[in-house]
C-alpha cells in the first residue's frame, strides 16, 4: 500500500509521539519504583509493601557482610563516682518468670514474688525478640502494649527486700530496633545469602540477628546491659549468644573466634564488683572462667548435673553454674537453681 506524502508524515509525527509517551512513561515507572522502595518490609514469604512506615526515614541501605572484628574497642565509664561494694559471688536459688507469664498474669506474679523470702533469686524477662523493652530505657524502644513503669517499681520493691535480681534479654535478636533506623542499622544485621542485600528474617521471632562481628551491635547491647544495672538489677543474663543456626546467611569465618572476642568485650566493659554478666549455656567454650560471670544450662537432668559442672571451665561451679529447670526434683537444690514461678508456694 502506498501512502501520500501527507499521510507519511502525519504517521512519522505519530509514531515519534508514542515514541516520546512511551520513553515519559517509563521514566515515571521508575521514578515509582524508587519511591516506592522506602515502603520495602522483607519477610519470610518474600517482600511485602508497608505504607504505615514514617516517610522521613530513608531507603533501606544494601548489607553487606560485616569482617569480624580483631578487636572491638569501647570504653564505658559508671556514671556514678561512687565506688560499688565488692560482694561475692554466692550460690542461690529461686524462680523465674518468663516475658508471657509477666504480662499475662502481673498482678498475681507481683504478689507471688513479694511473698518470696530474702535474698531469693528472680530471674525476669525484661525484653523480646521484637526489640521491646518492658522496662523504662532510653537506649531501646518501649513497649506500647503495656505500663513500663510497674515492672520498674516492682524491680525497686524486690530490691528494697534484699532479693538477687536478674535481667534476662535476648543478646541479638531484633526486629524493630533495625526496622526504626534501616540506613543506620542495617549493617548491624545478618544478609539473607543471595538475598540481593535484604537482611535474614528468623520466621521464629519474627527477628532479626544482630551480627556479633559488628561493633556498633555490641556497643547497642553494652548500652542496653548498663541500663539494667543502673537499673537495679544485680546480673544479666544474655540469652542466645550465638549465631543463628541457619544456612541462609553468608558463612561467617571463625564464628567461634567472633563469640569469645563479643563476650569478653561485653564482660570486660560491664561487669564490676557487684555485677555479673551471664550467658545460656551452648556449645561455643566462651573461656570466661575468670570474671564475674556465669553460666546457665537449661533442659538438663539432675543425673547430667555433676559432669557439666565439671565440663563448665568455670573457676568455681558451685557458684557460677544455674540449672534452669522446670522440675521439682529436690536434688537440684544443692546446686544454683531456679524453676517456673508457679512451682513458689503461696
Amino acid at each position: 500500500m502506498i501512502f501520500s506524502y501527507r499521510t507519511r508524515r502525519a504517521l512519522k509525527r505519530l509514531l515519534i509521539l508514542l515514541l516520546a509517551l512511551a520513553v515519559i512513561g517509563i521514566g515515571v515507572l521508575m521514578c515509582w519504583l524508587l519511591w516506592l522502595q522506602r515502603y520495602v518490609v522483607y519477610t519470610p514469604d518474600g517482600a511485602i509493601l508497608d505504607f504505615d512506615k514514617p516517610l522521613e526515614y530513608a531507603p533501606g541501605s544494601v548489607a553487606t557482610p560485616t569482617e569480624p572484628l580483631p578487636t572491638v574497642n569501647i570504653h564505658y565509664s559508671d556514671p556514678d563516682n561512687d565506688q560499688p561494694e565488692i560482694t561475692e559471688l554466692e550460690r542461690f536459688s529461686g524462680y523465674y518468670v518468663t516475658l508471657e507469664t509477666l504480662l499475662s498474669d502481673f498482678d498475681n506474679v507481683s504478689q507471688k514474688l513479694r511473698k518470696l523470702p530474702a535474698n531469693t533469686g528472680i530471674l525476669l524477662d525484661v525484653k523480646s525478640v521484637s526489640s521491646y523493652s518492658y522496662f523504662s530505657t532510653d537506649v531501646g524502644m518501649r513497649a506500647t502494649d503495656f505500663d513500663t513503669a510497674k515492672l520498674d517499681s516492682l524491680i525497686q520493691d524486690l530490691r528494697s527486700r534484699g532479693h538477687y535480681l536478674i535481667a534476662r534479654i535476648p543478646a541479638f535478636q531484633e526486629y524493630r530496633y533495625i526496622l526504626a533506623d534501616e540506613r543506620e542499622r542495617v549493617p548491624y544485621g545478618l544478609p539473607k545469602d543471595g538475598g540481593n542485600g535484604s537482611l535474614w528474617l528468623d520466621a521464629d521471632g519474627p527477628c532479626y540477628w544482630m551480627n556479633p562481628a559488628s561493633e556498633g551491635a555490641i556497643s547497642y547491647l553494652i548500652q542496653t546491659i548498663n541500663e539494667l544495672r543502673q537499673l537495679g538489677f544485680d546480673e544479666v543474663l544474655l540469652d542466645n549468644f550465638r549465631f543463628p543456626r541457619t544456612d541462609m546467611i553468608p558463612f561467617i569465618l571463625m564464628e567461634d573466634e567472633v563469640l569469645v572476642e563479643a563476650a569478653q568485650t561485653v564482660v570486660k566493659a560491664c561487669a564490676t564488683d557487684s555485677f555479673c554478666v551471664s550467658f545460656v549455656q551452648d556449645k561455643v567454650d566462651l573461656s570466661l572462667s575468670e570474671g564475674r560471670v556465669r553460666l546457665y544450662i537449661e533442659g538438663a537432668t539432675i543425673l547430667d548435673a555433676p559432669a557439666l559442672l565439671e565440663q563448665s571451665g568455670m573457676a568455681d561451679p558451685a557458684v557460677q553454674v544455674v540449672f534452669l529447670t522446670d522440675t521439682g526434683d529436690t536434688r537440684f537444690d544443692e546446686y544454683c537453681v531456679l524453676r517456673p514461678i508457679e512451682m513458689a508456694h503461696d
